[in-house]
């Protein structure tokens, strides 16, 4: 995104599948960092203006959930981008930057995907995530949750 106009740009020289990634990503920018005079959304966060690393962890997240809807596995791009940037915020480990944006991702993801005029073959649920695998990995209890559109949270 060019910093002082609301445009968005994409390089030609990427396939096709990272240039959609890439634009969701950006506009995922749009929807929760952007100034609140050129925002398509009034909500702000304190905290991605505060630092980077999380503005990122969310854009790239919204970008994730999007692909996913439309059968686009974009996590071995995804999950190393998003580590990266979650594990650069001070005073905070990554799994809590995570867990700290995720309903504003879900938020903004399931709004793009309400208004984009596009087939969906999934929910936004990352292409082979296996909760109880990763569970079994962490020592906790799979997570077994859903959440509809309405935003009503499933399976609690």
């Amino acid at each position: 995104m060019h910093p002082k106009t609301p445009t968005l740009s994409v390089r030609m020289d990427m396939d096709e599948a990272a240039q959609v990634k890439t634009l969701a990503h950006e506009l995922g920018h749009v929807l929760l960092h952007a100034p609140p005079e050129t925002a398509l959304s009034t909500e702000s966060a304190a905290d991605a203006t505060l630092h980077r690393g999380i503005a990122e962890v969310e854009a790239e997240s919204v970008a994730l959930m999007v692909g996913a809807a439309h059968g686009l596995d974009t996590s071995s791009y995804t999950v190393p981008y998003v580590s990266t940037w979650a594990a650069s915020v001070p005073g905070k480990n990554p799994v809590e930057v995570v867990q700290s944006t995720a309903e504003r991702v879900r938020a903004t993801a399931l709004g793009i995907l309400d208004k984009v005029d596009t087939q969906q073959v999934g929910d936004g649920n990352p292409p082979g995530l296996d909760r109880e695998a990763l569970s079994h990995r962490t020592g906790t209890a799979p997570v077994t949750t859903s959440a509809r559109r309405d935003g009503t949270v499933l399976g609690l």
